[in-house]
């Protein structure tokens, strides 16, 4: 009854794509053993519930190594999500719901802070056209990618169109930055408040590429918690009112 219900919704909200993220505690570059195996049962069923919900796509940190090399723990996530994706066949036959390899900010051991790291996996995966990229404007500029400038901007998006290809550009978290380039610090600040600027999210908002690729908030929530049924976060409503000002501008 609730998986009726929410598509239900779905349908009636005419949203055009919904996209799930995963439990920050999966590691799939975990070595073998509980954390591995947990790893994995966690992910196995953020897939199943996904695909019976209809997502697009539900959104994955690829992980954090902590034994052996980068190449290592790059390996052992394209192996977990080839298995994954091969055990879930069957059961999500005829579904289409995506694994969305989310590039990250590049704090500590995490994997998947360059172009570079996303593109090792999806080759050992041999492209999996189940696999595609999420893209955090936050991220990228904590990692190194300067896309608050034209010419950076321009240089970003060509050079992920050189190593991974823009069409498994599948989504984008939009979120403004309170750490400037390469800090590898990954804090998120309301849209045109932090180091990405207004410029980038008015350039990325009216890009043609990106006409069809679904944009999310990830911005800070409005203080304290509510317990009264769901209703619209007022700085939700700050962040997309500023970029949707920016759009056709």
């Amino acid at each position: 009854e609730e998986i009726a219900e929410f598509r239900a919704r779905v349908a009636e909200a005419g949203l055009v794509a919904v996209i799930s993220h995963a439990s920050y505690l999966i590691n799939l570059a975990a070595v073998d053993g509980p954390l591995r195996q947990r790893s994995m049962a966690a992910m196995a069923d953020e897939i199943d519930r996904a695909n019976a919900l209809g997502l697009l796509g539900v959104v994955l940190h690829p992980g954090s190594c902590t034994s052996g090399t980068e190449a290592d723990g790059l390996r052992r996530i394209a192996d977990a999500l080839v298995e994954l994706l091969a055990s879930r066949q069957e059961r999500t036959a005829g579904h289409t719901t995506l694994v969305l390899l989310e590039h990250t900010a590049g704090q500590g051991s995490a994997l998947g802070k360059s172009f570079e790291e996303i593109a090792t996996i999806l080759e050992h995966t041999d492209h999996h056209p189940r696999l595609g990229v999420c893209l955090d404007t936050c991220h990228l500029l904590a990692s190194g990618y300067d896309i608050a400038s034209a010419a950076g901007y321009a240089d970003v998006f060509a050079r992920f169109e050189q190593t991974i290809g823009l069409p498994r550009l599948r989504a984008f978290h939009l979120n403004d930055s309170k750490k400037p380039l390469g800090s590898r610090v990954d804090r998120h600040e309301h849209i045109g408040k932090g180091f990405v600027g207004l410029d980038a999210f008015r350039r990325l908002v009216n890009d043609p590429r990106f006409a069809s690729v679904p944009m999310m908030l990830e911005t800070p929530k409005a203080a304290g918690k509510s317990s009264a049924p769901i209703a619209v976060d007022a700085f939700d409503e700050e962040n997309l009112r500023t970029l949707r000002d920016l759009y056709g501008k």
